[in-house]
């Protein structure tokens, strides 16, 4: 276990040190020799935690849906489904704004290359799935009353959720707080998804 918290916190490192780099001299502008050299690692080490330089942008999505997970647990006796939504997207928030500009960057580049976002597609995915099956349980267990279908539930909140990222990352680079933002989009949201509520 421990063994594995050492290679994630490296994995972190590298990710990091990545971005900062891309930030002083434009993604493009990085190669991988200098990225090891900036973390004081080999190159190969570098090939050990990430395939190319492309995987770094993408590692940002694989860790939200890590913390996804691990947020799951931590909030699984949360039984209100907006209030555990509004938990859980929010943490992965907080965690762009955190990051500030570098989140940003990587944010703006995924958006600028289409392969990349094709890519990322995959993480958009599995978080839709995962609010399914939180939806589908709120159902089932009768603290959700609607008529919508799952899916175009899930739908509509991934879309606040990105509407929101997007729009911190390309519009609204001195909004103070990204997380309120975002509960203010799932406010509208809900309301129209119960207003759909069973009779």
């Amino acid at each position: 276990m421990l063994r594995e918290a050492r290679k994630q916190d490296t994995k972190e490192h590298i990710f990091m040190r990545a971005i900062q780099l891309f930030k002083e001299k434009g993604y493009e502008g990085v190669t991988v020799q200098e990225i090891a050299a900036a973390c004081g690692i080999a190159k190969g080490t570098f090939f050990n935690y990430f395939s190319k330089k492309e995987e770094l942008l993408l590692y940002l999505g694989e860790s939200q849906l890590q913390l996804l997970d691990q947020s799951l647990e931590r909030y699984r006796e949360i039984e209100d489904p907006k209030t555990k939504i509004s938990a859980l997207l929010g943490g992965l928030l907080k965690r762009y704004s955190e990051g500030g500009d570098l989140m940003r960057l990587v944010v703006g580049e995924l958006v600028r290359s289409a392969f990349l976002a094709e890519l990322e597609s995959n993480s958009v995915r599995k978080l839709q799935h995962m609010l399914m099956d939180m939806i589908n349980e709120a159902k089932q267990t009768g603290m959700l009353h609607s008529k919508l279908e799952t899916e175009l539930i899930a739908s509509a909140v991934v879309g606040a959720y990105f509407h929101t990222l997007m729009t911190w990352t390309l519009l609204d680079a001195d909004s103070p707080n990204i997380v309120d933002r975002f509960e203010k989009h799932l406010d509208i949201v809900w309301n129209g998804i119960c207003c759909k509520a069973e009779v």
